[in-house]
């Protein structure tokens, strides 16, 4: 019975980390990938433009676990989905905190997880919006102070 709950929050997090992922991926220039079951760490890194010690530093800050064969990472699609869901957040400025938070929703297992997931995912990004709303208008009153200050004196 255990196993069986464990394979449905697996199945459900694995749903819900799709569904990102496709919301994500058209608005994302991720290079086409060999239709694999696994990816190296170079097949990952050319895929989502990212350096080597990206995907490094993504998986010792708790955000995957990807298998080893020895000293090499074995990547699964899942880890691929994830990954692309993080690349594009942070690429969308949303800070490494809030990605982690929406991964610990996906990985949670609660009932209602992809529910929960789909609001911070709303929510992340509606803060991010609105910081960049706001750095805009920051950014048009300096450029204004510039335009006058560049006005020929008489």
């Amino acid at each position: 019975m255990l196993d069986l709950q464990a394979e449905v929050v697996m199945t459900k997090s694995a749903e819900t980390l799709e569904r990102l992922a496709e919301i994500l991926r058209p608005l994302m220039n991720f290079d086409d990938l060999p239709a694999d079951d696994t990816f190296t760490i170079g097949q990952l890194s050319s895929h989502l433009g990212v350096s080597l010690r990206t995907l490094r530093f993504y998986e010792q800050s708790g955000l995957l676990t990807p298998t080893r064969a020895g000293a090499r990472r074995i990547y699964s699609g899942e880890d691929r989905r994830r990954l692309e869901v993080i690349v594009a957040l942070r690429e969308f400025e949303v800070s490494l905190n809030g990605v982690k938070a929406l991964i610990a929703i996906i990985d949670s297992g609660a009932p209602n997880l992809e529910e929960r997931a789909l609001a911070q995912f709303d929510r992340l990004l509606a803060d991010v919006h609105e910081a960049n709303q706001t750095r805009i208008a920051e950014l048009q009153g300096l450029n204004g102070r510039i335009e006058r200050a560049r006005t020929p004196h008489a």
